[in-house]
């Protein structure tokens, strides 16, 4: 039985490097990589720079938001170690084959406050519906205009569909009757064992059901989040030398967000650029610039969230030796 799950797991992980693959073959057969290696080697520092720090400061706030979460449900950790924890997340999002990675070390890190893991889940689960729904908004409304002029009719359709399975998940995960009939199916097949742990989930995201005032705050807190990283993107634009009118960003990249979010790539590998190239070409931007645009924002996300990675090294030591210590005073 567990050798099954892993199997599946495992032939969606292949799946998911095929499209890639095949999508980075599509890209270098129609892209000129001299030019594409020559725009990012004169890239402006500076606005590098600039695109760096607002990607850090609106993880800051993606922080706040999950801290704000965190607090509804009784988990106290100081804001500093939050941000830690959340940008720990980020580097195991970038770097493992899986994007749910970083929110399973958001849920172990939160655990170590003393809370159980049932809580921490809720906090994240609920992070991640927020934020998606954030986003599906805010491409409903930013892709609007691009309709009619670009024919973005049947895309659009997608976007509202995505928008509308966002909202539909995030009322299901409120429904206390979801969690009641899951239960009921687990114990037929011999898992009743997860009862506790779906009551305690049930209980927790019961609790949230309430306050409407906090959600209303957070709405707002991930649409900043989602406009700051529009521009992220202006910035590395500017960087590269890449003229595209602002209002186009706003209209091509929640959309772009949308359609990465999607497991059907290796974390969006070869999608984010080959999109790049459809979206912004229909504004005149040759391929080796919209390729170049994207990768690179791209790589400053990368660049951003190695933080997290030298926080969790930097860690590691301090851990092992708590965990010593606990030993030698247990023993």
């Amino acid at each position: 039985m567990a050798g099954k799950p892993s199997g599946r797991a495992a032939l969606l992980l292949g799946a998911k490097v095929v499209i890639s693959l095949a999508l980075f073959a599509w890209l270098f057969q129609r892209v000129q990589w001299s030019n594409i290696v020559a725009t990012i080697g004169r890239a402006h520092w500076e606005w590098l720079g600039g695109a760096f720090g607002l990607l850090i400061l609106s993880n800051i706030l993606g922080a706040y938001q999950w801290n704000r979460l965190m607090r509804a449900v009784g988990i106290q950790i100081p804001f500093l170690k939050v941000c830690s924890y959340y940008h720990v997340g980020l580097f195991f999002n970038n770097f493992l084959p899986a994007n749910v990675g970083g929110d399973l070390a958001r849920i172990f890190d939160a655990t170590r406050s003393g809370t159980t893991r049932t809580a921490a889940f809720s906090t994240v689960l609920m992070d991640r519906m927020v934020g998606t729904v954030a986003l599906a908004g805010l491409a409903v409304v930013t892709t609007l205009p691009a309709i009619d002029r670009f024919h973005l009719a049947a895309v659009y359709l997608g976007v509202l569909a995505f928008f509308t399975f966002a909202v539909t998940m995030l009322w299901a995960v409120f429904h206390p009757r979801l969690l009641h009939a899951i239960t009921e199916v687990l114990e037929r097949v011999g898992l009743g064992r997860f009862r506790p742990a779906l009551e305690e989930l049930s209980a927790r995201l019961e609790g949230f059901r309430g306050q409407k005032r906090l959600f209303l705050e957070l709405f707002m807190v991930a649409t900043i989040v989602q406009i700051m990283r529009i521009f992220v993107h202006v910035l590395v634009a500017r960087a590269l030398n890449v003229h595209v009118p602002v209002a186009y960003f706003f209209l091509f990249v929640p959309l772009l967000a949308v359609i990465v979010s999607l497991p059907i790539s290796l974390n969006g590998i070869g999608v984010r650029e080959g999109v790049g190239i459809l979206l912004f070409g229909m504004v005149g931007l040759d391929r080796g610039s919209a390729f170049s645009l994207q990768f690179t924002t791209y790589l400053v996300a990368v660049a951003v969230s190695l933080i997290g990675g030298i926080l969790f090294l930097v860690r590691i030591p301090h851990r092992r030796a708590a965990a010593q210590s606990s030993r030698r005073t247990t023993g």
